[in-house]
């Protein structure tokens, strides 16, 4: 896909106030918890015609992180073939048996704290995105994961065959996910990270203000993971890596380095 020029809309910057949080372990110490992201992996292609990575902020880390490792019935060794043996440079890239599922707890209360008059009407604008978290909660946050998910790129083609993007807006909220490779770090680069695509999610919202405002919600993601190379040489015969826990240098298939995830 040829890229429109256009940039992904940033994530908004949660309150500071709800990071003054005591350390579990550290007395009467308060200081900013670690937490994690996910950012587009530039390879093959920066997904969905943009110029630039998109990036989805966690609020917090999660508390559990599953990883699933198997091998399909019946289909196991099929599959298996379709990867690099020491004695067959396959490169064909296709999904792992193999997943990761989280979940992510999102809180705008603070960004929505007296933010509406007596009548219901907000006292901030909406923003040139519409995301506005002092309007309109958390749905800042899921709208910056369907983003992320090629939910708000058009679906039609030009006359070329290319996918055209629409104008860098979060309006849309039903379009098609599809999927975007792309690094998920729970902390830094140097803790647990992955290399794959979002293959399902959900979101549950759990609060609201009394102006049907959604303050809190709860996002499940299923994580799918991709083979990863273990050089940055073209059409190198070595078997690929898998994207386990690592000390963030390994290198993408086009030699740039893993980047980690940058906090706001």
């Amino acid at each position: 896909m040829t890229s429109t020029g256009l940039k992904p809309v940033p994530q908004p910057k949660f309150d500071s106030r709800i990071y003054s949080l005591a350390y579990p372990l550290g007395g009467n110490k308060y200081g900013n918890l670690k937490r994690g992201s996910m950012v587009w992996s530039t390879t093959p292609a920066i997904p969905f015609g943009y110029s630039d990575v998109a990036r989805f902020q966690f609020l917090y880390n999660p508390s559990t992180i599953t990883a699933t490792y198997s091998m399909t019935p019946d289909t196991s060794v099929q599959a298996g073939l379709l990867f690099p043996t020491a004695y067959d440079s396959t490169e064909l890239r296709v999904p792992l048996s193999q997943t990761v599922e989280w979940s992510l707890l999102f809180d705008r209360t603070y960004e929505l704290w007296k933010q509406y008059d007596d009548t219901g009407k907000p006292l901030q604008d909406i923003g040139t995105y519409g995301n506005n978290p002092a309007v309109v909660g958390v749905k800042a946050d899921i709208d910056q994961l369907q983003q992320f998910t090629g939910m708000n790129v058009g679906y039609f083609t030009d006359s070329q065959g290319n996918q055209e993007a629409t104008s860098p807006s979060l309006s849309k909220q039903q379009g098609i996910m599809q999927p975007a490779f792309s690094y998920v770090f729970f902390g830094d680069s140097n803790n647990l990270w992955y290399y794959g695509y979002i293959s399902e999610w959900d979101v549950t919202v759990t609060h609201w203000t009394q102006y049907m405002v959604p303050m809190r919600c709860v996002i499940n993601i299923d994580f799918t993971l991709m083979p990863m190379q273990n050089s940055s040489t073209p059409k190198q015969t070595a078997n690929t890596d898998w994207s386990l826990p690592g000390n963030g240098k390994f290198i993408s298939p086009t030699g740039s380095p893993v980047v980690g995830p940058v906090g706001n």
